[in-house]
């Protein structure tokens, strides 16, 4: 190869660089699954086609802020969700906290715009990081964004185990492509855990040469194998169902009122176990109500008017019995009824 010709290689070769410098910015990221503090690269935009640079759109989003009205009704009175963190060189530290902070500012979404949603995000950004953290969050943030609307466009699992893997696997791919391998651990790693569980989870209740003790066996020892954070949270998940069972068996055996009382108040307090016997009561009414308008519908139906003389009277029914934010209830059971 002649010099001019290796003279343009290495030219080609420093631009590269230099191009690479550009687009790529050093991100510190601390996993939602491991203690260590790792450096990843950050592709700020390349997956938003079209959308404008991001220091760009952080001083739009910024000069926005100035022109919004109150806080949402959601938001007042209530504290950021999550806690931004940098290092002491004053570079962002991306935590599942980050990812807390995006979706607690997200939350408002309806009560105003994205683009104010978006606005309030950059102003509590800049108030609350050194100005290249900020940046580097808000280029986080836009990643987020698009990273959310490839996931949305996934098509849907169907229920099965395999399927809910291949969704899984859809999804972490997606999350890797756009947020980087560490960055995607601290923002989903509690979902992938998570989603993976439930699919072997699945299984087990799917296998059919398991006796009832192995799978309950087989599921514990799932359940115990995953994180102490996740076990904490399938607990509190389940704890409502779990009481609800054993109160319904505990009936169907003869307890008192009072028994279910006293096992409420072991798992809720107090307060809990009478708000449990108000919501007990209120089920009641509501079931004698409803029972009672079906008693009533039927002899209607049984009248041997017209079908029309019917739908009149049966709507009159309805509006003597029921509000009006009662009806797409009663509408929808009767529906169930009637199959």
């Amino acid at each position: 190869m002649s010099r001019i010709q290796w003279a343009l290689v290495l030219l080609v070769v420093v631009l590269a660089v230099a191009l690479a410098g550009l687009f790529w910015s050093p991100v510190t990221t601390v996993p939602g699954s491991s203690s260590g503090v790792q450096n990843v690269a950050l592709f700020p935009g390349s997956n938003t086609p079209g959308a404008a640079p991001a220091a760009d759109s952080f001083q739009a989003a910024l000069s926005h802020a100035e022109t919004l009205a109150a806080t949402p009704a959601s938001l007042r009175g209530t504290e950021v969700d999550g806690q931004l963190q940098t290092t002491a060189d004053g570079e962002l530290v991306v935590t599942p906290d980050l990812r807390r902070v995006f979706d607690y500012f997200l939350s408002a979404q309806g009560e105003e715009p994205l683009e104010d949603c978006q606005a309030r995000l950059a102003s509590y950004l800049q108030a609350s990081l050194p100005a290249e953290a900020a940046n580097e969050a808000w280029q986080f943030f836009q990643q987020y964004m698009a990273l959310g609307q490839a996931m949305a466009a996934l098509p849907p699992h169907d229920g099965s185990p395999a399927s809910i893997r291949t969704a899984v696997k859809q999804r972490h791919d997606l999350q890797v492509a756009y947020l980087g391998q560490q960055a995607a651990e601290a923002f989903y790693g509690m979902d992938i855990a998570y989603d993976r569980y439930m699919a072997d989870r699945q299984d087990i209740l799917d296998n059919l040469s398991l006796s009832d003790t192995q799978r309950q066996q087989r599921l514990q020892g799932l359940t115990q194998s995953l994180p102490a954070a996740m076990q904490s949270m399938l607990a509190e998940t389940r704890g409502p169902a779990q009481l609800a069972a054993r109160t319904q068996a505990l009936r169907e055996q003869g307890a008192s009122e009072a028994d279910i009382r006293r096992l409420r108040e072991q798992q809720f307090g107090a307060d809990g176990a009478a708000r449990l016997e108000a919501l007990d009561q209120q089920r009641a009414q509501w079931e004698a109500r409803y029972q009672g308008y079906r008693e009533q519908r039927q002899a209607i139906i049984d009248s041997g008017l017209s079908h029309l003389d019917q739908e009149t009277a049966l709507a009159r029914l309805q509006q003597q019995m029921f509000s009006d934010q009662e009806l797409d209830r009663v509408e929808a059971l009767d529906r169930i009824q009637a199959r």
